[in-house]
């Protein structure tokens, strides 16, 4: 009986061939530089920064081949070093931003010239009725003068990354090919966690990135020396966390150093952000990855969770004296309050999210059938101060809670449609036979996302928007090319 083809696995040729690190890696390099030339203002002010940077991005997908050098470039715009806003054009009140540009000449090829036709079953349906309800939802918010055109149209935009999803199955059928998108967002949120990590440790390029992310970079009181650093590509980073662990586990020879290195970057990229809701998310991805991935990587994650609590054993022994300690100490002590939630329920920001929670339910339990629609206000209000003595009341557009937010936004159809659009790939990755470590932790990517978005805003931002487009992308392409191959073996009838 012939196997069945392993989605992200390479073959062992494949396995030890340093050919696709090294593209991928000139090609996030090459993006780098691009992004880093314009932040630092390289270009006249005669030209554009929209104009460059498109000359810059084409040339590098050239040399990588098209489409998927674009889909990579179109992740490096979303999910890389700069927020993807900060290459916006104004045009009139709107603006043009690259990547969207990227992922629309990736649709355009998806419908005229795909590689499999198919819509991604069940996950593509859902996610069609959920973009047509927000739309029909935004329409009405619009007619009845609810909000501005501007405000639906630029809250509504980031939903519109998740149809890099019908990119995925459409254009990409091939497992090789998944795998080097799947690898090369690796690399970028490797890279990502080096620059923040400098960043943090008080590089003198924050001031870019701070301008690109608005609030990127911040010092917290109690953090001494180190700043905390969330830049565009910690979304990636978190996405594929579990998928670079089980890859390092399947490594052999020189590919493991690589693997390695890409895991050190990401892991120190969710280091410095200081985002509790993702160390929380890891850790329960620990638990998820140990029961889906396999008895090879649970062997191999448990005898590495023993190295790590041995390296902090020994540093709390014999290192706390030393220089590094309070470079380290914050980070302590901001995940040591985990595990208190008395202290946590004590912060400004804590109580903040309750009351915006009560607020936002009292308007949902109004709007069942379509909500209120996306850039509507529902009732809660933000003060900012616009001068030494002034502050400005303006009404609140986003949620934390990001199921109450896609019911205020869509209704409860919106919501039902938007749960099945994660949950069907989540539970065809669950339900994969033969198991591959691969895909279980791209599924345990799904769900932690899922899990986190109770309290932090993931469905609905750009750079995370990509990531669950990616996801799911890649584990319906995975359960239909299984599907496909079965057939044609003659297993399914």
């Amino acid at each position: 009986m012939p196997s069945t083809p392993i989605t992200t696995n390479p073959t062992w040729p494949a396995a030890h061939r340093l050919a696709d690190f090294l593209r991928i890696g000139a090609f996030a390099l090459a993006v780098l530089l691009v992004e880093l030339l314009l932040a630092r203002g390289a270009a006249g002010p005669q030209l554009s920064r929209f104009v460059l940077l498109f000359v810059g991005v084409i040339a590098v997908a050239l040399v990588l081949r098209f489409p998927i050098a674009t889909a990579l470039v179109f992740l490096a715009l979303s999910d890389f070093i700069f927020y993807p806003t900060y290459f916006a054009v104004a045009v009139g009140p709107l603006d043009l931003r690259p990547h969207e540009a990227a992922l629309g000449v990736l649709l355009l090829i998806a419908i005229v010239k795909p590689q499999k036709r198919t819509w991604g079953g069940t996950a593509g349906v859902a996610l069609a009725i959920f973009l047509a309800l927000v739309a029909a939802s935004g329409a009405l918010a619009i007619t009845s003068n609810a909000a501005p055109v501007t405000d639906v149209f630029n809250w509504a935009r980031p939903l519109g990354l998740l149809a890099f999803f019908y990119v995925i199955v459409r254009l990409f059928p091939s497992p090789e090919q998944r795998r080097v998108l799947l690898t090369g967002t690796a690399v970028l949120a490797a890279v990502t966690g080096v620059v923040a990590l400098a960043v943090s440790l008080g590089a003198g390029f924050g001031e870019a990135l701070q301008e690109s992310g608005g609030n990127a970079v911040r010092a917290q009181e109690g953090m001494g020396s180190i700043q905390r650093v969330r830049l565009a590509g910690l979304s990636a980073g978190y996405a594929l966390f579990w998928y670079t662990v089980v890859r390092l586990v399947a490594a052999r020879g020189e590919r493991r150093l690589v693997w390695a290195a890409l895991l050190a970057g990401i892991s120190l990229d969710i280091v410095v952000s200081f985002n509790r809701n993702m160390w929380l998310g890891l850790a329960i991805g620990m638990v998820l990855i140990a029961i889906v991935g396999g008895v090879r990587v649970r062997r191999r994650l448990l005898t590495a969770i023993a190295t790590v609590m041995a390296g902090i054993a020994l540093f709390v022994a014999f290192g706390s004296s030393t220089t590094s300690s309070s470079k380290i100490a914050p980070v302590i002590h901001r995940g040591a309050t985990i595990f208190n939630p008395n202290e946590v329920s004590e912060e400004g920001s804590f109580n903040a999210r309750a009351q915006e929670t009560e607020i936002a339910w009292r308007t949902a339990r109004r709007n069942l059938l379509l909500g209120v629609g996306v850039g509507v206000p529902f009732g809660v209000i933000d003060t900012e101060q616009i001068g030494p003595h002034s502050f400005e009341q303006i009404p609140q557009l986003f949620l934390h809670n990001q199921y109450l937010y896609l019911l205020l936004i869509g209704g409860v159809p919106g919501l039902l449609a938007f749960l099945v659009f994660l949950g069907a790939p989540l539970a065809q990755a669950l339900r994969r036979v033969p198991r591959d470590p691969a895909i279980a932790a791209c599924g345990v990517a799904v769900a932690m996302i899922m899990i986190s978005s109770v309290v932090a805003i993931y469905f609905t931002v750009e750079d995370m928007t990509a990531m669950l487009g990616l996801l799911t992308g890649v584990l319906v392409a995975d359960a239909e090319g299984r599907a496909a191959a079965n057939e044609d073996s003659g297993l399914v009838a």
